[in-house]
């Protein structure tokens, strides 16, 4: 047991807990463990001293020791708010655990704020029928459901951050970026600015390594830049990473990024398929760009030539505003984040700051959102939860900004130039039920035979009328 945990009865409280059969731990405000009881350390293969002071949190590297205990035990939002939260595993902790369930029971002081987190590993269902869950507890959960669902299916999402989300968009992604870490097949990552093409590319660099068992010290990521260097400077640049490569190194320890590749000069293609052809048996290749494949093929065939080449896996990031199912636990992964940097406990979402951000247009998208909830982070005094006021002013003003824009842009309509063309309608059905025979048209139409060839001629309808054979010329000359 922890110092902080020094009361009368500290020392019998940690005898009970260890005879617990279950896997017990307490957790600190920051989230670090204080106590670890018999049954954890034993399913964790270590004693309590190599756990005691370990911090719980989404980001444990899955190759650290005992990453996937202390990723288990990393408490929800829900907890920190002072709610008992039951949360179920979709899979094994470690090898052989029969564990489906987490229960998190806030520890709380005399004047009712959150010391410390109690967590309990067991059978979900028995955890369950321990607490009473409140009426929007599964809605203010699902943003914590998704990222345990993303963790526990893929296990090498350690630098693939920009893939977090549950959309169908980022499923197929996930699905590429997976079969681009078991293969050093040359990548093409599209998308708009600021959904992480260069961290993806970055973070597929470091999953092939770690998927092979290399050490992270042998390889060498080269990125240049397409956007800001001219045909001449990429050139050189491309010169430069051909001479930096070993021939003892293997493959996917060499990666070359071309970043903003679709912003290379005309000029500059020759030149760049030439260093491919020596630069790609030696390395991979990962290329990204604002524009897809099928929009640059069309640029003609040096295009197609080249992306013959760098897109063997075309991935691509859609903007937020196409995935808004997926700001939720992006926001929530970015706030974890942020608190971890500023060293303070973690905070949660209200509904309110919540709505706001995903009903938000994200013109910048993933940088933005890391952006907000950083600043977000930064106002809050004296209090547990990020509220809509701690938000930045563009997103708290955007409703109003989009309410003014879709009033000035609709357009008067000319109720005048709508009935012309509804008669105009009319007239053409009207004829074509009484072809050769006019009368018999405007009888239908209600209006007199005169009239109908004067509506006729004036809308410009002669020529689609046939010849007529009127048997009826005793028609009123009503106007």
């Amino acid at each position: 047991m922890n110092h902080e945990y020094k009361g009368g009865n500290s020392r019998l409280l940690a005898r009970l807990l260890d005879q617990i059969d279950q896997p017990v731990a307490i957790l600190d405000r920051r989230g670090q463990i204080i106590f670890a009881n018999a049954a954890l350390c034993g399913l964790a293969n270590a004693d309590a001293t190599a756990l005691v002071g370990k911090q719980c949190s989404w980001k444990i590297a899955d190759d650290s020791p005992q990453a996937a205990i202390l990723t288990a035990l990393a408490p929800p939002t829900g907890s920190l708010d002072g709610r008992a939260v039951v949360r179920r595993l979709l899979a094994p902790i470690v090898f052989g655990a029969t564990h489906t369930g987490q229960l998190f029971l806030p520890l709380k002081n005399a004047i009712g704020d959150v010391e410390s987190t109690l967590v309990i590993l067991g059978e979900v269902d028995h955890l369950q029928r321990t607490i009473a869950p409140e009426p929007n507890a599964t809605q203010r959960l699902q943003p914590d459901r998704t990222l345990v669902q993303i963790r526990s299916r893929w296990k090498s999402l350690d630098g693939l951050l920009a893939l977090v989300g549950s959309s169908p968009a980022l499923e197929l992604a996930m699905q590429r970026s997976q079969l681009a870490i078991k293969s050093d097949f040359s990548v093409f990552v599209s998308g708009p600015p600021g959904v992480g093409k260069h961290e993806l590319a970055q973070g597929l660099f470091l999953s092939r390594l770690k998927a092979a068992g290399h050490s992270l010290a042998i390889g060498q990521c080269f990125p240049i830049d397409c956007r800001k260097l001219d045909a001449e400077l990429v050139d050189s640049m491309l010169e430069i990473f051909a001479g930096r490569l070993r021939a003892d190194a293997p493959k996917i320890s060499q990666q070359l990024i071309l970043t903003g590749v679709d912003r290379l000069p005309e000029s500059s293609l020759s030149r760049v398929m030439t260093w491919l052809k020596l630069i790609q048996p030696q390395a991979t290749l990962v290329a990204t760009s604002s524009q897809t494949v099928s929009q640059l093929s069309s640029r003609g065939e040096a295009w197609s030539t080249l992306l013959s080449r760098l897109a063997a896996i075309e991935i691509n990031l859609p903007s937020l505003t196409s995935r808004r199912q997926d700001i939720s636990p992006l926001a929530l992964h970015y706030l974890s984040e942020a608190c971890q940097k500023a060293d303070r406990a973690q905070l949660t979402l209200s509904n309110d700051a919540l709505n706001l951000l995903e009903a938000f247009s994200w013109p910048d998208n993933l940088r933005q959102l890391r952006s907000a909830m950083t600043e977000a982070v930064k106002s809050v005094v004296l209090s547990s939860a990020i509220q809509a006021n701690n938000l930045p002013v563009a997103i708290r003003t955007f409703a109003s900004t989009v309410a003014g824009h879709s009033a000035s842009a609709v357009e008067p309509i000319d109720l005048d130039a709508v009935l012309v063309d509804l008669e105009k309608v009319m007239l053409r059905r009207a004829l074509k039920l009484s072809p050769r025979n006019r009368a018999k048209a405007a009888r239908l139409l209600g209006i007199s035979r005169p009239r109908l060839l004067r509506r006729i001629e004036q809308l410009g309808l002669a020529d689609q009328s046939p010849n007529v054979i009127d048997d009826d010329q005793d028609e009123s000359d009503e106007s």
